[in-house]
């Protein structure tokens, strides 16, 4: 049986933050996730059921100006907050399931970045984690001029609402998932110049502190990604000193592997690698 629920968090400045949960009755493993740009944990409830039926107890938080969270739609005053916010999804959920159960992180595109991000910055304490089409760079190059101009806007007009460019065409092969984005009410396309910034600096961080990493990591990168830049990605998981560390690409898949056409299969091997560190 696969108990769900809903709940809340205080993030910084008292900010509610929204996030969802499917648990197994009796886990052997919990598993964190954060979701990518624009969407929210809602969308993660068929993955959740299936972490559920492996024993794997599924926590999803909405991010800040994302889903049922408070907060400006795609603002951040720095990506530090996502950082703080992340660790205090983390401890709530710690507070709630037993602590000898292993707790793993999963992090998909912007949240494959706040996952990385996270591991260099904090005593995470995560078993592994799960880095699943990450932003580290986009698919098309942004211009020098328009980085430019973005950077400058940050400093004059930082909650300017812009769009992120997003297709939905492009985040599945699968169309009754790409008519379920669309017509999402909880799906938006929606950056700031101030989140631009952010996002952009913490991008090459990233790159810079990534000895700091230690802990199990398994990479899934779509072959076939139009929105970020899987070959940076797959460098970059190359190029980690950690000693486990998993690199799996899927020829012709697009962006969202959790919501792909063979999306059971998917599911099924994120259960087994969480299952062999267990």
């Amino acid at each position: 049986m696969t108990r769900t629920s809903d709940g809340s968090l205080s993030g910084v400045s008292g900010l509610h933050l929204a996030y969802h949960s499917w648990e197994p009755s009796q886990p052997r493993a919990v598993l964190v996730v954060v979701h990518g740009l624009g969407e929210h944990s809602g969308r993660y409830a068929e993955f959740g059921r299936r972490m559920a039926e492996g024993g794997i107890a599924t926590f999803a938080m909405d991010l800040r100006g994302h889903g049922l969270s408070d907060g400006q739609r795609g603002h951040v005053p720095s990506f530090d907050v996502l950082l703080q916010e992340l660790d205090r999804f983390h401890r709530e959920v710690r507070g709630i399931k037993d602590a000898r159960v292993p707790m793993f992180l999963l992090g998909h595109s912007l949240g494959g970045l706040i996952a990385l991000r996270y591991q260099e910055e904090y005593d995470a304490r995560f078993r592994g984690a799960i880095i699943v089409s990450p932003w580290l760079a986009t698919a098309m190059s942004v211009p020098r001029w328009k980085a430019n101009i973005a950077h400058a806007l940050a400093k004059l007009i930082p909650v300017l609402p812009l769009s992120a460019g997003i297709d939905a065409a492009h985040v599945s092969r699968d169309p009754d998932v790409v008519e379920a984005y669309r017509d999402d009410p909880l799906v938006h396309d929606t950056v700031t110049p101030r989140f631009f910034s952010e996002v952009s600096m913490a991008m090459g961080l990233a790159l810079q502190r990534s000895d700091r990493i230690r802990e199990p990591l398994l990479f899934m990168l779509a072959g076939d990604d139009h929105l970020v830049d899987t070959d940076k990605s797959l460098r970059f998981a190359r190029s980690l000193t950690a000693t486990d560390v998993t690199v799996k690409v899927y020829p012709d898949h697009y962006h969202e592997l959790l919501n792909e056409i063979d999306r059971a299969t998917i599911h099924r091997e994120v259960r087994e690698w969480i299952a062999a560190r267990v």
